[in-house]
């Protein structure tokens, strides 16, 4: 067991190459080659970056001095930096507490730590948040959070603050105004009135993180096709209305996002997009209204946690969910197991799965990589040695080629961090 660690790699990268080595069944848990000293010249490297922050939450919060070790390593990431693996830190605690006598902390014990560091700062917004009189933000905000403004920014959005609003309502309202805002429906028409003919638009949702900066590709019928197939005649930038090319965010469905625009031919395919506007001729006709509740749709289901994409499997007929043991780029390689007949797609039919994008797992979000829809009897043939599965549906409501190849898995998400983080590989795990 060794591990090669470039010269040229911040500290951060080679500790967690160093910690995706450990073997803690041998007497020696470190790999071949790699020396005590070196590790300690790693972590003191870290130390000055993360130190201090780490002094300051131990003198100012009730966090032990590993819980806050083990949250600024986890949370905290410097520019520059990697997200240090729990094995990382568990080297860190290892080597600046001068414990080399003993083996580094494993995952498990780092695990634990930041467990009870989560578990005590959730108690202590808990407690801030209903400090004050009633309403409380959980019980009037979807997904509240603490802002710290200074006094005086506090009195001017008070002074700003409607009937009724917020301050989170008041917020929004302003930020809103000083954005230039175009709406989808009014992209369409103004695309359709400078053009002969608008044939498409569309969400290209294979981009990473498509789904917080929405990159719409739109397609032109027009008379003068040569303008947008020879981009050496004009430039792209002429080409998209002034309208839509001088706005900030693009609104729908009560949802404000930014946006970017690039214009193709007519011609140009749409398999591997999410199309909200089509005319008909190069693709099914669909309508701005039908095209918002499919990017509305994919949108909701891009960002889940384990419990709530569970609970679309379940019931869209999904038979389980499985994760490759090996990890694809920098996130997971994710197998939905279902009947043939059911359609997995990025959000254009009205039934099926869509699959999400980002899975949160514990204290962690995974990026879903790359989404294989198998069939049970494919699972089994081709799949199920290298695959772990993570959620399996119940039994009652499977159909009936998901329940003839017993699938086995467990049936609900558990709610502890410890145990849904024991449901995954741990070389995908180190990829959040």
């Amino acid at each position: 067991m060794s591990v090669n660690i470039e010269t040229h790699w911040h500290p951060t990268t080679k500790l967690n190459a160093i910690g995706n080595e450990l073997d803690f069944s041998r007497i020696d848990p470190l790999p071949s080659g790699v020396e005590r000293d070196q590790i300690e010249e790693y972590c003191y490297t870290v130390e000055q970056l993360y130190g201090a922050y780490i002094e300051t939450i131990r003198n100012k919060t009730i966090l032990s001095q590993r819980e806050a070790q083990t949250w600024v390593l986890r949370n905290l990431v410097h520019e520059g930096a990697d997200r240090l693996t729990f094995d990382a830190v568990g080297l860190y605690i290892w080597a600046i507490g001068r414990e080399t006598s003993g083996d580094p902390l494993s995952r498990t014990i780092i695990a634990e730590y930041h467990d009870h560091a989560v578990s005590k700062i959730d108690d202590a917004t808990a407690t801030m948040m209903h400090a004050g009189a009633p309403p409380y933000p959980d019980d009037v905000l979807d997904d509240p959070v603490a802002l710290w403004v200074d006094a005086t920014a506090r009195r001017r959005i008070a002074n700003r603050r409607l009937t009724d609003e917020s301050y989170s309502d008041v917020l929004e309202r302003l930020l809103d105004e000083t954005a230039h805002t175009i709406s989808l429906e009014e992209l369409v028409k103004t695309y359709q009135n400078q053009f002969n003919s608008l044939a498409t638009v569309a969400v290209q949702t294979v981009r990473p993180a498509w789904d917080r900066e929405i990159p719409l590709s739109v397609h032109i019928n027009s008379e003068d096709e040569t303008s947008v197939d020879e981009p050496n005649d004009i430039t792209t930038s002429q080409l998209i209305p002034e309208v839509v090319s001088t706005a900030d965010m693009l609104s729908f469905n009560n949802q404000v996002l930014p946006f970017s625009v690039e214009n193709r031919p007519a011609t140009t395919g749409t398999d591997s997009m999410l199309v909200i506007y089509a005319d008909g001729a190069h693709h099914e006709s669909v309508s701005v209204a039908d095209g918002i509740v499919r990017l509305t749709r994919a949108i909701d289901a891009a960002d889940e946690t384990l419990q709530t994409v569970s609970d679309r499997a379940q019931a869209s007929g999904v038979c389980a969910l499985g994760v490759r043991n090996e990890p694809v780029g920098n996130g997971m390689h994710l197998v939905l197991i279902a009947p043939s007949s059911l359609a997995v797609h990025p959000g254009d039919e009205p039934g099926g799965f869509i699959p999400p994008e980002r899975l949160s797992v514990a204290d962690r979000t995974l990026s879903v990589e790359r989404v294989t829809n198998v069939t049970p009897t494919l699972y089994h043939e081709e799949y199920r040695p290298d695959t772990t599965l993570i959620w399996v549906a119940n039994k009652t409501s499977m159909a009936e080629s998901c329940v003839e190849s017993h699938l086995d898995g467990p049936s609900s998400i558990p709610e502890t961090n410890s145990a849904q983080r024991e449901l995954f590989p741990t070389s995908v795990l180190q990829t959040g």
